[in-house]
């Protein structure tokens, strides 16, 4: 029996009762919540005797080749999508604070009260790969000019040196040698790397914590500030208690400081061991 039939051989019993009896093809429709040309069918089979449901004569879907072939390719694609989420979902940390870290922008939505033809400012965020210290500001726009400035209070807040700076391939970060990101990095002896292009995911550790204040900082529906600069303000407080006192998962449930201290006390101890040896 097919799994979406609709009528079963009881009701095609009963259906052709009551055509019999009088009932249109138009009401026996409506009762049965089935199409016209279906009512026919059945009553032209039930003038013959024929009450049960028919299996299907498609035979190539009845074969064992077939089943075969179509859990294979089932497989191969189930094979395919677990690659790509292994893939996405694989997780990195460099071994030292400064080792890496991940800069990234997001254009902030308009304030209540303000107009939609109001330029929009721009969240600038600069994670470290090992321990998650953050340093975010918010800016007029993302040019590069931009960028360079908040390459500069990064590298000043930030409380180790920075040997590799990584972002994606947006012309904010990346030009010649007279690009004033490029030339800041240059200045401070920082090395560059890129994101693989159309590979966004690879500057998940960017990406993710400004998600993290786009919903916690300035609200999923937007948080209501009297004005830019208060918003302003108002993220540099979150800054301040996600680096200080907000726990990680990825860091066992301590803080980025907390996660400094303690690489710090283990570079004291190996230095210690090795003056006594």
């Amino acid at each position: 029996m097919h799994k979406n039939t609709k009528l079963l051989p009881q009701m095609r019993r009963e259906l052709y009762r009551r055509w019999i009896d009088g009932d249109t093809i138009a009401e026996l429709a409506r009762h049965y919540r089935v199409s016209r040309p279906t009512v026919y069918r059945t009553v032209k089979k039930a003038k013959l005797e024929v009450f049960v449901n028919l299996p299907s004569v498609n035979h190539r879907y009845r074969r064992v080749q077939y089943g075969i072939k179509h859990l294979s390719n089932t497989e191969k694609i189930l094979a395919k999508k677990l690659a790509k989420r292994a893939h996405r979902l694989k997780r990195y940390e460099k071994d030292a604070p400064g080792e890496m870290v991940h800069f990234d922008t997001k254009k902030l939505p308009v304030m209540y009260g303000e107009s939609i033809i109001q330029p929009r400012e721009w969240l600038h965020v600069g994670i470290d790969d090992f321990s998650r210290f953050l340093v975010a500001d918010i800016l007029p726009d993302k040019t590069s000019y931009s960028s360079a400035i908040f390459l500069a209070e990064t590298i000043a807040v930030m409380p180790f040196l920075i040997e590799c700076a990584y972002s994606d391939n947006g012309s904010e970060y990346r030009g010649r040698k007279d690009h004033p990101f490029v030339a800041g990095l240059r200045r401070h002896g920082i090395d560059q790397k890129f994101t693989k292009p159309h590979h966004p995911y690879t500057n998940g550790k960017a990406e993710r914590v400004i998600k993290t204040i786009m919903a916690q900082c300035f609200g999923k529906r937007g948080r209501s500030f009297p004005s830019r600069d208060h918003r302003r303000r108002f993220l540099y407080a979150f800054v301040n208690w996600y680096n200080t006192t907000r726990p990680h998962e990825s860091l066992g449930h301590i803080p980025p400081l907390q996660r400094l201290e303690a690489y710090l006390d283990r570079v004291r101890n190996v230095s210690k061991s090795e003056l006594t040896r």
